[in-house]
């Protein structure tokens, strides 16, 4: 397939810079393509970096608050580990947050083209996504 789309603006990658200038520019009337090579919106901070890390991070910190009461004479014993239920907890607050941007993009008519970005010209951008190409010109 070979599609030409034409819109005012295209941003490349739905990571926290990505969705934002999106959105900004939906805000602002401006007719948006946001283009992202994952199935999910958010990027690598959302989806495999920041947030993953702080909610494990933050279980980490429970456990050692609670060793650090024991001193003051407050005993919870030693932690036992759900490794899956933790996994899914964690997962479960990155699917939340995928969806909450996914919705935003949505209420802003903001088209989501998911695919791999390349320039062809200051003007113009190739999209390949599944082997079909697609090609999307902006202002």
């Amino acid at each position: 397939m070979n599609d030409h789309l034409h819109v005012e603006v295209v941003v490349v990658g739905a990571g926290p810079g990505g969705y934002a200038a999106a959105f900004r520019s939906a805000d602002l009337g401006k007719n948006v393509i946001l283009i992202e090579k994952d199935d999910v919106l958010g990027g690598v901070c959302l989806n495999r970096g920041c947030i993953p890390s702080k909610t494990l991070l933050h279980l980490a910190k429970i456990i050692e608050d609670a060793q650090s009461v024991e001193k003051s004479g407050i005993s919870f014993g030693k932690p036992k580990l759900d490794l899956e239920k933790i996994r899914h907890s964690k997962e479960s607050i990155v699917t939340q947050l995928n969806k909450g941007i996914a919705q935003l993009a949505k209420v802003r008519n903001i088209k989501v083209i998911k695919g791999s970005a390349s320039f062809k010209s200051s003007h113009q951008l190739i999209i390949i996504s599944n082997g079909d190409t697609q090609t999307i010109s902006f202002e």
